[in-house]
C-alpha cells in the first residue's frame, strides 16, 4: 500500500511540499521509500546509520512525492507531520517523539495506523494537541473507500479550539502556542493538565455534577454502565471471552467464559458551593458500583446460571479545591478517562475474586478501566441527564439509554446532547463538531479523536481492506494562523 500526500489545499499557502516533513515512530514497521531505503521499526526502535532510535528520520512530502513510500505492515504506526515556514524550515528532529508542551517544537499533526497487508486501522487524532487540519483515507484504483478527517480549515479550528479554553488575545497561553509573530503553533487539549486550575484553563465538571446531584439525589445518574445489548442474557452479545486462571475459585480453572459488566452511578456533593472561595458548584464524588456476570461460553446463555462477582466498587474523589492544596481528581479522572496516574484518584473494593479468576491485568483493561471509561466518556459527551431524545430509541432520551446505546448515538455526542447548558468537553465538542468522514456511512461529527474514548461511537477509526493499494493524506488549507 502506497502512501501518498495531498497539499493541493495548501497552495495558496507559503507552505510548499518542501517546507513539509513526515517523521514515523512505530512498535514494529515494514516500510521501504524510494528504490530500497527501509524504515523499518522492532520493537519500537529504528536503526539509523548505526545507531537506535525512537523516531525516523524527517522525510519531506517533496521527497515522498518524488520517489515513493510503501507501507507492507505496521504495528502502531505514528506519523508526525510537522509544517515549515518560507522563512526557516522546520522539522521534528531524529530520536525521540515530539515535547508538544515545548514552544520549540515545531506545529505538527498525527495520524496512526497499524496495517497487517490485507486490514488494520487508522486514525486522526486531536486528543493531547492540535496543530493541524489533515484528512486520511485509503483508496482502491483511486475510489475512496473509507475516510476522517478535520472538516475546517487549520486557522478556523484553532481559533474555535482557542475559544474553547477561554483564550482572547495575543499572548500564549497554557493551552494556546504562539510563535515570536504572535502565529498559532499548536493548542493544548484538556487531558494535558493534571495539576489543578492554576495550569489548565478548562472548565471543571462541577456544575456538570451540581446539576446531576440536584436532579437525582441519592440515585443512580446512569441507566447501566455496560457492555451487554439490551434484552442479552449473561454472557450474550457485547460480553468479553477469557480464559479463567489455574487458580480460579468461582469457576473452573482454565475455562473460557463470557464476560459482562453492569454499574450505577451516584453522585455525593462533597463540599458545599462557596463562590467566595472559587468553589461556585461544590464539589462532588462519584461512586460506581455493580457486578460482572461469568458465563460459560459456548453455551446457551439462557440455560446457564453465570457466576455473579458482586459487590464491586469504583469511587471517584471530588476536585479539592482547598487554597493551597488544588487537586483536581475528578476533573482529570473525566478528561483523562483513567484510573491510574498524576493528579488522579480512584479506589475500589470487592474485586479481589475477580482479579484472582481471571487474572488483575485483565479485570483491569476489560471491565474495571471499561467501566470507569463509560461514565467518564459519557460525562465528556454530556450523556447522563441528558434529555435529548435519542436516534437508535425512539422516543427514548439519552439518560434513560444504558452506556452500550449510547455509543449508539454518535451524532448526538457533545453539545447536541446538552444544547442548553455546556455540560460536555468544550474542546472535545469542537473537534468532534468539525471532523467527518465516510465509514460505512457519511457523517459530519465524530471523525476525529478529541477525547481518550471517542472510539466507543466506532466512527474514527476506519479500515483498509485486501484491495486497498493507497493511504493518502489531505493537508487541509492553513489559513494566515493569526488568532482572531
Amino acid at each position: 500500500m502506497k502512501i501518498t500526500f495531498d497539499m493541493t489545499a495548501l497552495s495558496n499557502s507559503e507552505l510548499s511540499p518542501s517546507d513539509v516533513y513526515i517523521t514515523f515512530a512505530a512498535n514494529a514497521s515494514d516500510m521501504i521509500y524510494g528504490a530500497n531505503e527501509t524504515i523499518n521499526f522492532s520493537a519500537g526502535n529504528i536503526t539509523i546509520d548505526g545507531a537506535s532510535y525512537g523516531t525516523s528520520k524527517a522525510y519531506s512530502l517533496q521527497d515522498i512525492a518524488t520517489n515513493g513510500l510503501v507501507l507492507n505492515s505496521a504495528t502502531s504506526l505514528v506519523g508526525f507531520i510537522s509544517y515549515g515556514s518560507a522563512t526557516g524550515i522546520e522539522m521534528l528532529p531524529t530520536g525521540t517523539q515530539p515535547n508538544f508542551l515545548s514552544s520549540a517544537t515545531p506545529r505538527y499533526s498525527i495520524f496512526e495506523i497499524s496495517y497487517d497487508g490485507t486490514g488494520g486501522g487508522a486514525d486522526i487524532t486531536n486528543i493531547s494537541q492540535f496543530g493541524g487540519s489533515i484528512e486520511l483515507a485509503f483508496l482502491s484504483s483511486g475510489s475512496v473507500q473509507t475516510q476522517v478527517g478535520n472538516t475546517l480549515d487549520t486557522t478556523s479550528m484553532f481559533n474555535a479550539l482557542a475559544a474553547a479554553s477561554g483564550f482572547s488575545g495575543s499572548a500564549s497561553t497554557s493551552a494556546v502556542y504562539l510563535d515570536s509573530t504572535g502565529l498559532f503553533i499548536r493548542i493544548i487539549g484538556t487531558n494535558v493538565f493534571p495539576n489543578g486550575p492554576e495550569q489548565t484553563p478548562y472548565p471543571t465538571f462541577n456544575a456538570y455534577l451540581q446539576s446531576l446531584f440536584t436532579s437525582y439525589g441519592s440515585t443512580s445518574v446512569v441507566q447501566e454502565l455496560t457492555n451487554l445489548a439490551p434484552g442479552q442474557k449473561p454472557g450474550g452479545t457485547g460480553s468479553v471471552g477469557y480464559q479463567s486462571t489455574g487458580t480460579a475459585t468461582n469457576v473452573s480453572p482454565n475455562t473460557i467464559y463470557n464476560l459482562d459488566y453492569h454499574f450505577t452511578g451516584v453522585v455525593t456533593q462533597v463540599t458545599s458551593p462557596d463562590p467566595a472561595n472559587n468553589n461556585p458548584n461544590g464539589t462532588y464524588s462519584v461512586e460506581l458500583s455493580g457486578y460482572v456476570n461469568a458465563t460459560l461460553a459456548g453455551s446457551n446463555p439462557k440455560d446457564v446460571q453465570s457466576y455473579k462477582y458482586d459487590n464491586l466498587s469504583i469511587t471517584v474523589a471530588a476536585d479539592d479545591l482547598t487554597s493551597g492544596n488544588v487537586n483536581l481528581f475528578m476533573t482529570n479522572f473525566i478528561s483523562q478517562a483513567a484510573t491510574a496516574g498524576a493528579g488522579i484518584n480512584v479506589t475500589t473494593s470487592g474485586w479481589d475474586d475477580l482479579n484472582n479468576d481471571f487474572g488483575t491485568a485483565n479485570v483491569n483493561a476489560a471491565f474495571l478501566q471499561k467501566a470507569a471509561g463509560d461514565f467518564a466518556e459519557g460525562m465528556t459527551c454530556g450523556f447522563p441527564g441528558s434529555t435529548t431524545p435519542s436516534s437508535s430509541t425512539p422516543g427514548t432520551d439519552l439518560d434513560k439509554l444504558t452506556s452500550y446505546e449510547w455509543w449508539q448515538n454518535p451524532l448526538l455526542a457533545y453539545e447536541p446532547a446538552q444544547p442548553a447548558n455546556p455540560f460536555y468537553s468544550a474542546y472535545g465538542n469542537v473537534v468532534s463538531a468539525n471532523s467527518g468522514g465516510i465509514n460505512g456511512i457519511t457523517f459530519s461529527r465524530g471523525g476525529v479523536y478529541g477525547s481518550p474514548y471517542d472510539d466507543r461511537f466506532g466512527l474514527n477509526l476506519i479500515s483498509p481492506d485486501a484491495e486497498t493499494d493507497e493511504m493518502r493524506i489531505t493537508l487541509l488549507a492553513d489559513g494566515d494562523l493569526k488568532p482572531a
